[in-house]
C-alpha cells in the first residue's frame, strides 16, 4: 500500500485463470484482513509479464480475475471501476503486476462532464 493505492506483484501465472483468482482472493484474505473497501470510482492498471515459453493468456480473463479478486477488498463492486488498462509484456520471468487507485477527484469530474 502507498497511501491509497496498492500495488501487488503475483509473481507466477498459470493458464488456469480459475486457478489463479483463487490465488489471489485467498491472498487478500490471508494478507489484507483490515483492509475495508471503499466507494467512489477507481482506476486499475494491469501488466502481464510473460517469457516466450509462458503459457497464452487472454487479457480480459487476467483482468476479470484480478478484478475479482480485488472486489471486497480494495473496492465495493468491480463496477466502480472506471478506467482500466490491460498490458502484456515481455518479462524476465511469468508474473502480474497491479496498481489500483481512487481516481483523482478532478479526473473523475472531468470523465463525468
Amino acid at each position: 500500500m502507498a497511501g491509497d493505492s496498492l500495488h501487488l506483484r503475483v509473481d507466477a501465472l498459470t493458464s488456469q485463470t480459475r486457478r489463479f483468482k483463487v490465488l489471489i482472493g485467498e491472498f487478500f484474505r490471508t494478507e489484507f484482513k483490515r483492509a475495508r473497501p471503499k466507494w467512489g470510482p477507481y482506476e486499475v492498471t494491469i501488466i502481464i509479464e510473460r517469457t516466450p515459453n509462458s503459457p497464452v493468456h487472454d487479457v480480459d480473463n487476467v483482468a476479470k480475475a484480478v478484478l475479482d479478486a480485488l472486489t471486497g477488498v480494495v473496492f465495493h463492486d468491480d463496477s466502480q471501476v472506471e478506467r482500466l488498462l490491460v498490458e502484456k509484456v515481455e518479462g524476465e520471468r511469468p508474473r502480474v503486476r497491479v496498481k489500483a487507485r481512487p481516481m483523482p477527484r478532478n479526473e473523475a469530474e472531468f470523465e463525468a462532464a
